[in-house]
């Protein structure tokens, strides 16, 4: 909640513009800045999300201000439903018309066709919020076992009721194969699901089901625009021709060409991978072709030369069809890891949201490195200027600080170990990018 006498401020500079923040209900004016008053609630939907918040608020004066953590936020929205409706009414009023205005299906639409669009739309979140506290556990049962825990958001076969948007988080897309499910690609925030079997629906006597099933990786939130609403304002901005394309595609859709499958490497099994390990979580994942490697370490000597001499990674992980994933920071999407440090000494960087730790703030208590479900922070032992490890006066035992990769945020070459490795073995994917990564693993 926030006092009379603050200002709230776009984080970056450029353009004099009017621009839109998902976490104040305001537009900023000209000077960049918009007033808000005693009572006004800010910050929610970035609290909610474990996302960047999107503006700077400054207090002009004496102010008194109510902290909620997301803990808080997200108990009160369980056991008091007016709480719940009364901030998805202000998440509709203030991110859900720019959601949709953002994704590009609907950014030809009129300003009244997408307010109709918007006030139609639901919100549902899949999963547990906190996934990563039973995640140790899960990875170790069986696929089928696996699988079954991933909450249904859509079942193949069932009919599309309507157009389904990643609003955050990740699903998985499966395919009945056998006697069980192959997992053919994953959604993030910003994908679209069951688009084509809507519109292929229009004008049938015998409706499609849809093609695919839709799963929960951890914790998805979603928006879902009725078929009537799709029918009416997004189906008759295709063209027929457009439309039969997606028939045909549909008629093929999940067809296997097992011989293909074998002369490349980013196809279903290695998707399945990818997101049986969450890697999919990451932004920043470290990948290692070790058909290239030489395991020279040239790559962890550049680490720790970049880091007085304190390399950030361990070059070893779990291996699939000749790719490790090394155990280096993903610096994630959601980064669970900072979920109940005491000091905020972990946190995202404000330049491109790098996840760091700040030395200085971290007091050891490895809350971080116990909730990171990659083991990708250390707890290391702490030396002083003479190299001499600092223990505790009382009890004599070493002071332990985390430690991890942080994507050599200081470097304007960016991470030295992609820069050091001799043989392109070496690559940091940004697992959205699904184009860019299959083109370096089938390079």
């Amino acid at each position: 909640m926030i006092p009379a006498g603050v200002q709230a401020r776009g984080a970056q500079k450029g353009e004099d513009v009017r621009i839109f923040l998902q976490d104040l209900p305001r537009v900023l004016d000209e000077n960049r800045t918009a007033r808000m008053d005693a009572g006004e609630l800010f910050g929610e939907i970035a609290a909610l999300g474990r996302s960047p918040r999107t503006a700077t608020v400054i207090a002009e004066g004496s102010a008194e201000l109510l902290e909620i953590r997301w803990q808080g936020l997200r108990e009160i929205r369980k056991y008091a439903p007016e709480w719940k409706e009364a901030t998805d009414q202000l998440d509709r009023e203030r991110s859900l018309v720019a959601h949709l205005r953002e994704t590009p299906l609907l950014n030809n639409l009129i300003d009244q066709e997408l307010k109709i669009v918007a006030d139609h739309t639901r919100f549902e979140s899949f999963g547990d919020f906190e996934w990563n506290a039973s995640y140790r556990t899960v990875r170790q049962a069986s696929a089928r076992d696996r699988l079954e825990k991933e909450p249904v958001i859509a079942r193949e076969g069932d009919y599309p009721n309507g157009l389904i948007l990643i609003r955050s988080g990740f699903a998985r897309l499966s395919r009945k194969y056998n006697h069980g499910e192959r997992t053919f690609r994953y959604l993030g925030k910003g994908e679209v699901f069951a688009l084509e079997e809507l519109l292929c629906n229009q004008n049938r006597d015998v409706p499609l089901g849809l093609t695919f099933s839709l799963r929960a990786i951890g914790y998805v939130d979603i928006l879902i625009i009725p078929t009537p609403i799709v029918e009416k304002f997004i189906g008759p901005k295709f063209t027929e021709s457009e439309v039969a394309k997606m028939r045909e595609r549909l008629k093929w859709e999940g067809e296997i060409n097992v011989e293909e499958e074998a002369e490349e490497k980013f196809n279903p099994d290695m998707i399945e991978f990818f997101v049986e390990e969450r890697y999919v979580n990451g932004t920043a994942t470290m990948l290692i072709d070790l058909d290239r490697c030489t395991r020279c370490d040239d790559c962890v000597r550049a680490c720790a030369a970049t880091h007085d001499n304190n390399p950030k990674f361990i070059r070893h992980g779990h291996q699939h069809n000749g790719i490790m994933v090394a155990n280096a920071c993903m610096h994630c999407v959601d980064p669970v890891c900072m979920i109940g440090c005491p000091t905020g000494a972990i946190h995202r960087e404000s330049i491109q949201g790098q996840v760091v730790i700040n030395d200085l703030t971290c007091i050891g208590c490895a809350t971080c490195a116990n909730s990171c479900p990659y083991d990708n922070i250390q707890m290391v032992q702490i030396r002083n200027q003479e190299g001499t490890f600092i223990v505790d006066e009382q009890t004599q035992t070493p002071i332990l600080k985390a430690t991890k990769c942080d994507l050599c945020v200081d470097q304007l070459g960016g991470p030295a170990c992609v820069r050091a490795c001799p043989h392109d073995a070496l690559f940091r994917a940004d697992m959205k990018e699904i184009g860019q990564l299959s083109r370096w693993l089938n390079r």
